[in-house]
Formats: C-alpha cells, structure tokens, sequence
C-alpha cells in the first residue's frame, strides 16, 4: 500500500464469497499506515461485486461518520472501481450500490477511486475472510484482529508482495 497524503485517510477494501457465503471489509488508515478502523461483515448470500460494492458503501459511510473529508480509496475489484468512476455502466445488481456510493463521495471534499492488484490489498483480503466466520458488522477502532497483524506489519514496511505470494 502506498500512503496516503498526509492530510488524508486512505481506504482499502475487498469481498470474499465462499460457498454460500458473501463477506466484505475495509481498513482506513493514514500516512503511517497505523489503523484507524478495520472492520469485517458477512453479507449473506451474495456476488463477490455485490460483496464488494458493500464493502466500498460501508466504509464510506464510516468515513462520513467520523469527519473524514479527504479520502483514498483502493480496491482490487475492477468492476466496482470502474463503475464509481463512470468508465463503464456498472451490471444491474450494482446500480443502487455504485449510485449510493457516488452519492456519498460527492459530499466529501475529496475522494479518488483506485484499482490495485490483489497482491497490493492483501489487508483487506484477510479482512474480509473473516467476515465468513461474523453474523454482522464487527468493528475494531485502533486496532487490528490479530489474524491480521502480521500482514499489517508487513504491508507498512512496504516491502511489496508479488503474485503467488503467500504469508
């Protein structure tokens, strides 16, 4: 992960979908790359885009609620990063999602919308695998689960991850 500019937060966020079971997550932090909030949620039944498209609403609605103006937002879903942006008319099922999500972004002072490989946004990936194992939105402020811990400290010394690898 890149750091945010240091008057800004930046988000990263991520969807899982195994079996019958859709998750989702995102991690704010700032210039630091210290946590402000990570948090996880099974959204039932779903799409990993529908996953994902939450995930991306949820932790803008989060950002909202704690006074954050300025926003970085990466994710490795393609589809939803595009759809924000309006390269591409986003599928039926993401409409009101993408619709919700450019509502909030507009009232905030300034929000970006990046697409980043997975192997960039492997927080967020471990994040929303533990969304599989939550019957709701499970928040920690400050801190991080300490499934994740690990790939924190390694995505904050910026030592880059290339495809394959597994920690």
């Amino acid at each position: 992960m890149a750091a945010p500019s240091h008057d800004r937060v930046k988000i990263n966020f991520d969807g899982s979908v195994r079996s019958n079971s859709a998750a989702g997550d995102f991690i704010i932090r700032i210039e630091t790359g210290k946590s402000l909030v990570a948090a996880s949620f099974n959204s039932g039944t779903t799409t990993v885009p529908v996953a994902e498209a939450l995930a991306l609403l949820n932790s803008l609605v989060y950002a909202k609620e704690q006074g954050f103006s300025k926003i970085e937002v990466e994710g490795n879903s393609k589809l939803v990063i595009d759809a924000v942006n309006g390269v591409l008319t986003p599928p039926w099922k993401l409409l009101k999602l993408i619709h919700d999500i450019k509502f909030l972004s507009n009232s905030s002072e300034f929000v970006c919308f990046q697409h980043v490989f997975r192997e960039t946004n492997f927080v967020a990936n471990v994040l929303a695998n533990l969304g599989h194992m939550l019957s709701n939105l499970h928040c920690w402020e400050e801190c991080i689960p300490s499934e994740t811990s690990s790939v924190l400290a390694f995505d904050i010394v910026n030592l880059g991850c290339i495809g394959g690898t597994s920690i």
